[in-house]
């Protein structure tokens, strides 16, 4: 650096050098992952040295901590790999594979046909076409096991489905530079039912008799095992016996959901209990979780989330009477994850949010109660984030795995667990605590070293807590502000912005929390430039009471909670009087590429520049149901409100400077949306910048792009330009 005024050139410089793609390398321990050995409550991890890495065995039992250079040094086996390309596993030795588009059974060398009328376009356990990672997949020549396919606890049944995409559309993407080399350029392929085409055909279902080859058929064309393809294993409860299952049945944006009972030797089903909130019914607030639903057939009961009391709360159904029984969790709490049931000792570990005591609602607690009602307890009472890996959606796993158990932080009897605490501006302190004595420390395990991050110039964030637009609600997020603005009395801002229902956006934890606030990690690039930079959540996100995450549902008249940012970045203008709120910026990717292009075309006056990366502009453009948890389902694709939905009809709004940017081949959020609102600007006569990114998916985000977007904000917003010197360096594709 140059003194205290870096030219530009060393901005980018320590930008690149505090780039996503480096961060996590700058720090030691970041995470821990517990492999549980089956030995008691025992478990391994590695450990992040300057030198390489270590092993750590830990006995929570004896409270005993034990460093090695290798595992064999401390007696840990190798854990086991042993994975066959496109097999799914049972739990009996035997496993199931595709081919031809049917199900065979495949138990040593032999192999057995099990389902006789896949074909093209119709297959059994075949990943659905409108799914984000078809072409991905595809080009990665991934061999995928069944999919949506899950065994019985013994491996003598197994419940599988197929689509009908036969009479669907197709849609084309074109990679203009081939992998290949060829000269041509490729052709995607795949088949999907956008918006405005009707209703898909429903899925498929059958349950299958491995042994005997016998299988029935269950009605799903109600949409009860629309699910299953992304959470498996994680979605089915089979009784003892195996003569029932139980699936959740919901559809998104609906008021009512069923717990649905299946005879897996008929297929019959009955409703078990039937839920009804009276607005929306959400099985989890997070819509990448998975549904907090944990079924007890032994007992006959099922614990199932629901909002009818005005917060998020697991409560007690009897299985043969759907009668409400009690509520498990208690006070103004929402829950997130169920990490543990122990049906002996009739007790439930879970992940919950609150502010009850005055915290931060998003911050992760770990609480524990009584199924029965009216014992919970908290674990982890420091004011924190306490960071655990909950139960996770199983396509993922079943797909790049590599035959690895899941990671999970809680141990197998549910008695210890491994808390990464934290907060925005504390680092991690990884703890080990003892659930059955109130979440008692037993050890520290780790703490995480950032000093080469911050000696990089890292700038760690501070929470701050506003009012909405409504000038009662609160909102939270944080604002990192720059070692070295150009001018310390006029600090233009860039908001982050997701602003979506699907998950939080902000972060709560230190850089690098896993899942939440991914976006996190392109703050210091902006902070190193001198740009301050903002992320929050306005109303209609997840995490909080009813009221606030249901607010923009069917709220056609809204904005739907963007004129939360606008409010909130004005407070804290008036907080930190240094900040320029003449130069303010919004960047976004996917849905928030989607809203970073709506906050510049509804608020013209108040954001001077955004990046709109991989938006999605048109609403009859999505797979069908996308927007159903906004309108609910049936809504008339004709209607004011659903075209609103939208970009495209706000372009004669534009007065600031739009960056619209995308992959050519991004299967997700695909590239004639941008090109649509790239239309829409042109025909109302506004001036914009588009950039298109060769063989690039949704995915990713190289280097190069984000450099360009810097260049962008750095000529609108700090009226400088950008140094052209500044190369950013290729990544492990070969591209910059």
């Amino acid at each position: 650096m140059n003194g205290e005024t870096p030219t530009m050139l060393e901005r980018y410089r320590e930008a690149a050098a505090l780039a996503p793609e480096k961060l996590a390398g700058l720090m030691r321990n970041r995470r821990i992952s517990p492999f549980w050995t089956g030995e008691d409550d025992v478990f391994w991890y590695r450990r992040e040295t300057d030198e390489g890495e270590e092993f750590v065995r830990v006995d929570p039992g004896a409270a005993t901590r034990t460093v090695a250079a290798t595992r064999a040094e401390l007696g840990i086996a190798d854990v086991p790999t042993d994975v066959r390309p496109g097999i799914l596993p049972g739990p009996d030795g035997r496993g199931l594979r595709r081919r031809d588009h049917d199900l065979w059974l495949v138990d040593g060398d032999a192999e057995t046909r099990l389902t006789f009328d896949g074909e093209v376009d119709y297959a059994w356990g075949a990943i659905s076409a409108d799914n984000n990672m078809v072409v991905p997949f595809r080009r990665m020549g991934l061999d995928l096991p069944p999919i949506g396919t899950v065994h019985s606890p013994t491996g003598r049944r197994v419940i599988t489905i197929r689509a009908d995409e036969r009479a669907m559309p197709i849609k084309r993407m074109v990679e203009n530079i081939s992998p290949s080399g060829a000269a041509r350029p490729e052709v995607h392929e795949w088949r999907v039912q956008l918006d405005d085409e009707g209703e898909p055909p429903p899925l498929e279902c059958r349950i299958i008799d491995l042994d005997t080859g016998e299988w029935v058929v269950v009605d799903a064309t109600d949409g009860l095992v629309s699910q299953l393809m992304v959470n498996g294993s994680s979605e089915v409860t089979w009784s003892s016996d195996e003569e029932h299952l139980y699936l959740l049945h919901h559809r998104q944006g609906a008021t009512r959901a069923a717990l649905v009972e299946v005879d897996t030797r008929t297929g019959e089903r009955r409703d078990a209990v039937v839920l009804d909130d009276g607005s929306l019914y959400e099985p989890n607030q997070f819509l990448y979780s998975l549904p907090l639903v944990w079924v007890l057939p032994d007992s006959g009961e099922a614990v199932l989330f629901s909002q009818h009391d005005g917060w998020g709360h697991l409560h007690r159904y009897n299985l043969a009477t759907g009668e409400h029984r009690n509520r498990v969790s208690d006070g103004d709490l929402v829950v997130r994850d169920i990490l543990h049931v122990d049906a002996e000792r009739r007790e439930v570990t879970y992940l919950a949010g609150t502010a009850a005591d005055g915290g931060n609602p998003y911050w992760r607690r770990v609480y524990r109660a009584g199924i029965d009602g009216g014992t919970q307890r908290l674990l982890t009472p420091e004011p924190a984030d306490h960071e655990l890996v909950a139960p996770e959606p199983q396509f993922f796993h079943l797909v790049f795995g590599q035959g690895l158990p899941p990671v999970r932080s809680i141990s197998p009897s549910g008695r210890y667990f491994v808390d990464h605490r934290s907060t925005v501006s504390d680092a991690p302190v990884i703890l080990l605590r003892d659930a059955d004595d109130g979440g008692r420390v037993v050890l520290e395990l780790e703490r995480t070293d950032v000093s080469r991050l911050l000696g990089a110039g890292y700038v760690e964030p501070q929470a701050f807590c506003v009012k909405a637009d409504d000038g009662v609600t609160d909102l939270w997020g944080v604002l990192s502000l720059p070692r070295h603005p150009l001018d310390p009395s006029r600090i233009p801002v860039i908001e982050d912005v997701y602003a979506g229902y699907q998950t939080t956006h902000a972060p709560h934890a230190y850089l690098g929390a896993s899942k939440l606030a991914a976006r996190q990690v392109y703050l210091p690039s902006y902070n190193a430039l001198g740009f301050a930079a903002v992320m929050l959540d306005g109303r209609g996100t997840p995490g909080r009471e009813r009221s606030f995450r249901q607010w923009t549902f069917r709220h056609f008249h809204t904005d739907r909670g963007l004129a939360d940012h606008v409010t909130a970045v004005t407070e804290l203008g008036a907080r930190h009087p240094e900040l320029d709120l003449t130069r303010v910026g919004v960047v976004g990717h996917s849905y928030g590429g989607y809203n970073s292009a709506r906050m510049l075309l509804m608020f013209p006056e108040f954001y001077r520049a955004g990046v709109s990366s991989a938006g999605v502009h048109v609403a009859k453009k999505m797979p069908f149901g996308r927007w159903d948890w906004h309108l609910g389902p049936g809504v008339d694709r004709d209607s004011d409100e659903y075209v609103g939905l939208g970009n495209v009809q706000l372009a004669d709004r534009l007065a600031g400077d739009l960056l619209i940017a995308c992959g050519e081949i991004d299967e997700n959020a695909t590239i004639d949306h941008s090109y649509a609102l790239a239309d829409a600007l042109i025909r109302a006569g506004k001036r914009f910048d588009f950039k298109v990114w060769p063989g690039v998916n949704h995915y990713r985000v190289s280097p190069y792009a984000q450099m360009t977007f810097w260049d962008h904000f750095v000529w609108s917003l700090l009226d400088q330009h950008p140094p052209r010197e500044f190369v950013p360096a290729p990544d492990a594709s070969g591209r910059t």
